[in-house]
């Protein structure tokens, strides 16, 4: 819980101006106004305030959209406060040509190569990649969640134990890129019923026909619980079957995708990553969705966490005191946070978003989705991306105080998110592809108001 003394504040014309306050608030500038003990004795002009209280406090909050990621998670990572996030990933196969194959021809190999994008962890751990074949078909308009599943046989189609290389720089398309690639050899079994599918014209071609045969695949990795969360890029990822003919010394080849994005093909694939988490230590009571830990508890620190459903819900319960019985025009607001000093920017969350909710912690929804708060006009959701001088973001928020402040909107605090980005359906959402973290100071937490008092 933030409350700081009141300050004195002496604001002239070139103030004004630079805040672009209009003269429909101002009396004069010949007269400057003092803000602070006698903030409510001011009828008219421009006052400011930075020591509004805010309540802090780390939520588990649920709907966590995790389908169509752009990112394959595979993997744990144990955060000392934060606990154990364990990820597998559910997908759709296809080819999108046809099996050029003969009744003749002779396997070779199945491999299977996925392309780092990522990591967060310790990889000097190794892990195991066990890939499944799924029983049941996903379906590309079908919303999937961090806590979704599908069933899938127990029979292994690969499995690869290996120490994640992610960061090393190589050629891919013709490109440097920073990233390595995971190849490893699939089941011999699994290969040969693939080339014998060459006589199966439906199933040969590729696209529905083959996702019709063979459902999709199941990514697990298993291993050290204090290893890495990887992740792995769909669109220069690929399964491919070597074989040849007898008698040719060509050698034939046939990817199958996880994406088919581009301009010829048009993204056909549904996936998912789901995502568990297990709460210990000072956030062990994030138990269900609703469940809440104040920052006294965890040293002053909230946490945000993508994946998981860990948020921070900020509360303004003594705001209405700024308005008393007088009216109130604010002019400019804006929530400031910052996160802890030794957090590595490259690894923790780039930008967050603001979500409604109730005395109960869980999320409001409108039927475009969650009520995010909206920028003036309401065009858009309010997005702040983090300043990495400061390490704060700051959010505009003028709407929705004016809001609270004439009895608009209920005050029931905000949760602060990952920011919302697209989605196949159009509704709005908590869409999480990682989980990176960032950890906020509650002491630190500031809402600057500019405000005026206007006459009844």
């Amino acid at each position: 819980m933030t409350s700081i003394s009141s300050k004195k504040r002496t604001w002239k014309c070139p103030a004004i101006k630079w805040v672009g306050i209009l003269s429909l608030f101002l009396a004069s500038c010949d007269t400057p106004k003092e803000i602070g003990d006698d903030l409510f004795s001011v009828e008219v002009g421009l006052n400011y305030t930075d020591t509004v209280t805010i309540k802090s406090s780390t939520v588990l909050i649920d709907s966590i959209y995790t389908g169509s990621p752009n990112t394959l998670l595979v993997g744990s990572y144990n955060h000392p406060v934060l606990g154990l996030a364990e990820s597998a990933v559910y997908t759709q196969v296809s080819n999108i040509d046809t099996l050029f194959a003969k009744a003749t021809s002779v396997y070779d190999s199945l491999t299977l190569r996925l392309a780092y994008s990522g990591y967060q962890g310790d990889t000097t751990k190794t892990q195991t990649l066990s890939v499944y074949r799924l029983l049941d078909s996903l379906n590309r308009g079908t919303d999937y969640f961090a806590g979704s599943s599908v069933r899938s046989d127990p029979a292994l189609l690969g499995r690869h134990t290996f120490a994640p290389r992610p960061i090393r720089t190589k050629a891919m398309n013709g490109d440097s890129v920073r990233y390595d690639t995971l190849r490893f050899r699939m089941s011999d079994t699994f290969g040969r019923e693939l080339l014998s599918k060459y006589a199966d014209t439906k199933v040969a071609a590729g696209s529905k026909g083959f996702r019709d045969y063979f459902p999709g695949m199941l990514f697990k990795s298993t291993g050290s619980t204090s290893g890495a969360m990887i992740g792995f890029n769909p669109g220069y990822s690929r399964m491919t079957l070597y074989f040849h003919n007898p008698g040719d010394t060509t050698k034939y080849y046939m990817d199958y995708y996880f994406s088919l994005s581009n301009a010829l093909y048009p993204e056909l694939l549904a996936r998912f990553n789901q995502i568990k988490s297990t709460k210990t230590g000072a956030l062990a009571a994030l138990q269900n969705p609703g469940n809440i830990v104040s920052s006294s508890a965890t040293s002053g620190i909230t946490y945000i966490q993508a994946g998981t459903g860990v948020a921070t819900k900020v509360e303004l319960p003594y705001l209405l005191n700024l308005k008393g019985n007088r009216n109130v025009a604010v002019n400019k607001a804006e929530l400031v946070l910052t996160a802890a000093d030794n957090i590595d920017l490259q690894q923790t969350i780039g930008q967050l978003s603001i979500v409604e909710t109730n005395s109960t912690n869980r999320t409001l929804r409108n039927s475009y989705g969650l009520k995010y708060l909206l920028s003036e006009g309401g065009t858009s959701v309010i997005t702040s991306a983090i300043e990495p001088s400061s390490k704060s973001y700051t959010f505009n928020v003028t709407t929705a105080i004016q809001s609270l402040l004439v009895g608009k909107q209920a005050n029931t605090g905000w949760l602060i998110t990952p920011a919302i980005t697209s989605n196949s359906s159009g509704n709005t959402r908590i869409i999480n592809e990682s989980t990176r973290y960032v950890p906020l100071q509650a002491m630190k937490a500031r809402l600057k108001i500019y405000y005026s008092y206007i006459a009844k």
